[in-house]
């Protein structure tokens, strides 16, 4: 096990360092190149004379390997995601406010996606074909194919303006007001929770139905299990291997809808920062933000990686 974690972590930090030289590069490729802070920074003043001291102070012009060397120290040993320039603060102290926010209700949407959809998947493997898998099928394709935007507009449409009332917006306040007052986040974790909810029960009805074929399944029937014993205590488990890898590649898309569900209900979290950021060109910081969501989803990978020797023995025998 400890062997396959190793060579987990170096397949991590070969794709984060892949991922860090694509954000070191971009920046050449925007109007102005690597001085267009320079230009941002000195506004009016910005004559070549004044542009050329700029970027000699800065460290511009040095060779691009020493500058790259620079980035990667800065990054990796000092998480310095650089500065920005339009807001004149560094993008840590930008962003920073703003990641728990969109962490907790991500993490709580995930947890009741899980908690709704992982039941709902196996008893649809228990009753397919049936009326009631039928209709849940029908349910959940709806609201996969319902875009983010529409369905949080939707949402507040129908239980803020309409019936019961619900705050419409969050109010801007700590990261922890989910817990102080969670009846102003109903409507953005609802609407990403059932953003969730049909592609993981559809994913776990599949992982049931294969598991169910099995030969120990038939076993297990055979000895005389009964129907509830097979589904949650041998199909379950084994059918969860597939779904923790699909939760660990699950994070981006967390960030992804939680950018959308943050712009359409104005919360300011990481999603709402980006959107901003990306609407003023403030390159650093979305650059900084892209390293920080390549971060999220490395360590996810790696919990599930973790999580799937634990329910998989063989996993952890083909690691020794």
């Amino acid at each position: 096990m400890i062997a396959y974690l190793i060579r987990r972590l170096i397949q991590s930090f070969a794709v984060f360092l892949i991922v860090m030289f694509l954000t070191f590069i971009l920046p050449y490729f925007e109007t102005g190149g690597i001085l267009a802070p320079a230009y941002i920074a000195l506004s009016t003043h910005a004559s070549p004379t004044a542009v050329h001291a700029w970027g000699v102070q800065h460290h511009i012009f040095e060779p691009f390997y020493v500058r790259f060397w620079q980035y990667f120290n800065q990054v990796v040993f000092h998480f310095n995601l650089g500065y920005s320039w339009r807001q004149t603060s560094s993008v840590w102290n930008i962003i920073v406010s703003f990641v728990p926010r969109t962490i907790w209700i991500a993490l709580v949407s995930l947890v009741l996606s899980v908690a709704i959809a992982l039941p709902v998947g196996v008893v649809q493997a228990s009753k397919r074909n049936t009326a009631f898998d039928y209709t849940v099928t029908n349910i959940f394709f709806i609201l996969y194919g319902v875009p983010a935007f529409l369905l949080s507009l939707l949402m507040i449409t129908w239980f803020s303006i309409g019936t019961l009332h619900l705050p419409p917006v969050p109010n801007d306040g700590s990261a922890l007001q989910i817990f102080t007052d969670p009846k102003a986040f109903i409507l953005p974790v609802g609407a990403l929770t059932l953003l969730n909810l049909a592609f993981l029960s559809r994913f776990m009805r599949s992982a049931v139905l294969d598991v169910l074929v099995q030969d120990y399944i038939r076993t297990a029937r055979a000895k005389g299990c009964s129907q509830r014993r097979v589904l949650f205590r041998h199909a379950f488990r084994n059918a969860l291997g597939p779904i923790i890898i699909i939760l660990g590649l699950f994070l981006p898309g967390l960030f992804g809808g939680a950018l959308i569900i943050e712009e359409v209900f104005n919360y300011p979290g990481i999603g709402y920062q980006t959107v901003n950021a990306a609407t003023y060109l403030d390159i650093p910081t979305v650059l900084g933000i892209t390293l920080l969501t390549t971060l999220f989803t490395l360590a996810g990978n790696l919990i599930a990686d973790i999580m799937l020797g634990v329910v998989n023995p063989r996993v952890r025998v083909e690691g020794r």
